[in-house]
Parts: C-alpha cells; structure tokens; sequence
C-alpha cells in the first residue's frame, strides 16, 4: 500500500447510517433498480449492494439479481464480503475475507473529498477479486475519476452516497429515486445507439465488441427473394423474410448485431440465406440486398432455434452498454 491510498483511507470513513435507492438506465434505457444501505456502529459497519437489472428482449429479457452483504472497518477496508448472483444461468456465489475497501463503496468513501481535492483508494472488485485504484477529484458538486480503471462521474455531499453515477463508457447512470423499480417492459435493443470512437465509420477495419466488420458482400444470388415485408421492428421483418425464404426452399438464419443506418450505428437485426456454400445477407428493414456495411454481427442462429436463440441473447448481453465501435489501422 502506498503513503497516498494510506492516507487515503485514514481521512475516508463511512457514514454512521446511509441508503439510496437508484434507477437504472443503460444507453438511455430504464434497466432496473440498484440499492446501496450503511450502517456503523461500535468500530464495525455493515453494507448491502443490491440491484435487479432487466436484459433487453432480444437478450431473452430475463432479470439479473446481485447482491453484495459486506462487514467493514469505519474508514471502508473490508473485514467479511459475500457476493451473490442470480441470472437465467443459475446462481454463484463469492465469498473472501479481509482486504481493500469494496468497489461498491467508493463513491461513498471519496465523497468526503474537498473542493479541488484529488485522492485515491485501494478497492477490491466483490465478485472477480479483482483489486486497484479508485480515484477521483472533486469540483464543486460533481466528482470525476476511475473506479478500477472505468471512467466515472459522481454527484455526491460529504459523508454521504452518490445522488447520481455516471459510467460514459458503459452509457449507464444510476439517478436516485425512492421509488425506483423494475421496468415494465424489457429495454429497448434494436435502434438504440452505439457509441463509435472518433474515425470508426470510415476506417478500413473497425471492429465492435471484439468482432470484425463484416466483409461486403457480393451480387445477391439467383433465386434469393428480393421483396422487403414489412415489420415493427427490425426482428420481426426478419422472421417474415425468413419465413418467405424457407417457403422458397432456401436455409436462412437470423443475424444480430450492430449496423450503420444512415447516420450512426445502432443495434439491428438482419437475416442470411444460403446459396450452395455462400451465405447472402440481406437487410429487410434497411431494404438491401445484399447488406450494405458497416456491420458486425455479434450473434447468429437459425430461424427456429430456440437453444441459439438464448445462446445469442447471451452473446448481447455481453456487449450491451459497454462496447463502442472502434476505428481500426488504415
């Protein structure tokens, strides 16, 4: 440990008693609700972390539970942390010892800095064991730093929880608000926007949550049909497209991912058709055929399918939020 986090940790100290409760939102979607209750007393506190978030329907719109229960010295360095985790793969649970203060109170713990003031602290990742910095500066209301290397903003007075967190780079934000709850409706996936670093849709290889562009397509084949059905959304022109392709005795699959649509990228779902060993993309709500890029698909599974279905909803979700489309070498 180092003279500055030791000095760190000796000027935070938790408050005697806190709560917020926090409505989520993921790229401007509301996603759910996260919970964050202090209490100390007698040279110990004890913490909770919880939170229910909702993945988009085209992830299967199944609800992720967390919860983090967490015994504390009074300046954050955790004495006992057990961290649990419920979503439609089952259920895990972590549990460690004593070492750096939990992630999930770093907002909370840098909260005591003064106007100007830059510190940081050790903290430890609850469920990955992961361990760094948390670090921050305040100007006037507003805090900005890294937890753990991730960008941070955070509105938050002395001594107690954020009011408001904002994670750029995962476009999620956790706003205070008592009554905050669980969604009625699964978020919005397909037309939300994605984030591009600057040059991305004009470099000659972006790549987007570690896939490559596309490679653009030739002519559409002989046989491919060419009509456009109509659909409210992007899935549901799709499976009507499919299913024509099917009656045509063609194979086809769907295709989810990230596409550009005319003035930035989004996430979108287009289908393929095979033809002898070739597979032809072709795009029934942009009406093109073939797909014209740039495009990444992240998933694919074949019209039916429901086991590639969950797996490709899987494969969103882990890509939701926090990927950015990224310029590649000239």
């Amino acid at each position: 440990m180092t003279a500055a986090v030791a000095a760190a940790l000796a000027f935070a100290a938790l408050p005697a008693e806190a709560h917020r409760r926090y409505r989520v939102e993921i790229g401007g979607e509301h996603a759910g609700w996260a919970e964050l209750a202090v209490a100390c007393a007698a040279g110990r506190c004890r913490a909770s972390w919880a939170s229910a978030l909702v993945a988009p329907a085209e992830a299967g719109g199944a609800t992720l539970e967390r919860r983090i229960e967490l015994e504390t010295a009074p300046s954050g360095e955790a004495l006992r942390v057990r961290a649990w985790q419920k979503d439609e793969r089952g259920e895990r649970e972590v549990e460690v010892g004593a070492g750096p203060a939990p992630a999930s109170l770093a907002e909370t713990l840098l909260a005591a800095l003064a106007p100007g003031e830059r510190r940081c602290l050790e903290v430890r990742e609850e469920a990955s064991g992961r361990t760094g910095l948390a670090c921050a500066r305040r100007e006037g209301e507003w805090l900005e730093g890294t937890v753990l290397g991730e960008p941070e903003r955070f509105r938050a007075k002395a001594g107690e929880p954020p009011d408001e967190v904002l994670l750029p780079a995962q476009r999620t934000r956790f706003a205070a608000e008592a009554a905050a709850g669980l969604p009625r409706r699964p978020p919005r996936l397909f037309g939300a926007e994605v984030r591009a670093a600057p040059g991305a849709g004009a470099s000659g290889a972006p790549s987007f949550c570690g896939r490559a562009a596309e490679p653009a397509p030739g002519p559409l084949p002989g046989g491919v049909p060419a009509a456009f059905p109509s659909g409210a959304t992007c899935r549901e022109a799709t499976a009507r497209y499919l299913a024509a392709a099917r009656r045509a005795g063609l194979e086809g699959r769907h295709v989810v991912g990230v596409a550009w649509d005319g003035n930035g990228f989004v996430w979108h779902e287009w289908a393929e058709v095979r033809v002898g060993s070739e597979w032809a993309p072709v795009d029934p709500s942009f009406r093109q055929a073939p797909a014209r890029g740039p495009r990444f698909a992240v998933a694919r599974y074949p019209a039916g399918d429901e086991g590639g279905r969950q797996e490709a909803g899987r494969a969103v979700l882990a890509c939701w939020g926090a990927a950015r489309v990224e310029a590649g070498p000239y």
